[in-house]
C-alpha cells in the first residue's frame, strides 16, 4: 500500500497515475475542504487527518504502507520532516513530489518586494502609506492582522467552514474575506484588486502551480505593490 501526503494538485495528479495502473493507495488531506475535493474522485481512499510523528508512525504500521510519496504544500515543512525520519526509522521507501519553487517572471517590475516571512510584509506595510493589502497566504496565519487594524485588510482563502472561522477568529469582517477556490487568471485576479481597490497584495512564493505567476502580472498590470514571502527552505526543495 502507498500512502500519498497531499491536498495539492500534485497530490491529485499522483493519486490519478496510480489508480490508472492499479496501485493500491490512500491519500491524506489535513483539511476538510481538500478532503471533501478529494473524496469525490476517490472515495474511501481519502482520509482527513493530521498527523503527528506517533500517529503516523502507527498509521504506516496498521496499514502496511510500504511507501510514502510526499506530495504536500512546499511550505508544509513540518509533515515532510516527520514523513521523511519515519520512512528511514521504519525502513521504507520516501519520494519526494513537492513542487518546485520557480524563480517568478519579475522583468522590470519595480514594485515588487520580497521578504522571508507574512510578519515581515506586515512590518512593511505599516512602514508605507498602505491603506488597503489583500493577502493571499492562506488562513493559518492570521494573527498579523491585529497589528493592522487601522488598514483596511482584505484576505482570499479556500470557501470551507475551517477558513472562514479563522477569519472570524482573527477579528476579519464579512465583507473584508473573499472566500473563493482557484485557479485564479490573471484576468480574475485583476478584476478582484480593481473591485476591492486594493493597493498591496501579498502572496507566498508558491510557484506556477500555485498561481503565482497570475497574481505577480495581475498586480503589475494595476500598478500595485506586490510582497512575495519566499519560502525558507526554496533552495533546499530545488535540491531534492
Amino acid at each position: 500500500m502507498i500512502l500519498v501526503l497531499g491536498g495539492t494538485t500534485e497530490a491529485f495528479q499522483k493519486a490519478e497515475e496510480l489508480q490508472r495502473e492499479g496501485q493500491g493507495f490512500i491519500i491524506t488531506s489535513a483539511t476538510d475542504y481538500g478532503y471533501e475535493m478529494f473524496r469525490r474522485r476517490f472515495g474511501s481512499r481519502v482520509v482527513n487527518i493530521r498527523f503527528t510523528e506517533e500517529s503516523l508512525r502507527e498509521f504506516v504500521k496498521e496499514h502496511d504502507i510500504r511507501k510514502i510519496i510526499d506530495c504536500t504544500h512546499p511550505y508544509a515543512t513540518v509533515i515532510t520532516e516527520l514523513a521523511s525520519r519515519v520512512s528511514e526509522e521504519l525502513h521504507i521507501e520516501y519520494e519526494s513530489a513537492i513542487r518546485l519553487i520557480e524563480n517568478p517572471p519579475i522583468g522590470d517590475y519595480d514594485r515588487l518586494v520580497r521578504v522571508s516571512a507574512i510578519h515581515d510584509a506586515v512590518r512593511w506595510i505599516l512602514r508605507q502609506d498602505i491603506k488597503r493589502p489583500l493577502f493571499t497566504t492562506g488562513s493559518k496565519e492570521l494573527s498579523f492582522v491585529r497589528n493592522l487594524r487601522d488598514r483596511e485588510v482584505f484576505v482570499r482563502v479556500l470557501p470551507s467552514e475551517e477558513s472562514l472561522r479563522r477569519c472570524r477568529e482573527a477579528g476579519l469582517k464579512g465583507q473584508n474575506i473573499i472566500a473563493m477556490h482557484g485557479p485564479f487568471s490573471t484576468e480574475l485576479n485583476l478584476a478582484l484588486i480593481r473591485q476591492f481597490r486594493v493597493d498591496c497584495l501579498v502572496t507566498k512564493n508558491s510557484g506556477k502551480e500555485g498561481g503565482l505567476f497570475e497574481k505577480i502580472e495581475a498586480a503589475r498590470e494595476a500598478g500595485i505593490w506586490c510582497i512575495l514571502v519566499d519560502s525558507p527552505l526554496k533552495e533546499e526543495r530545488e535540491e531534492v
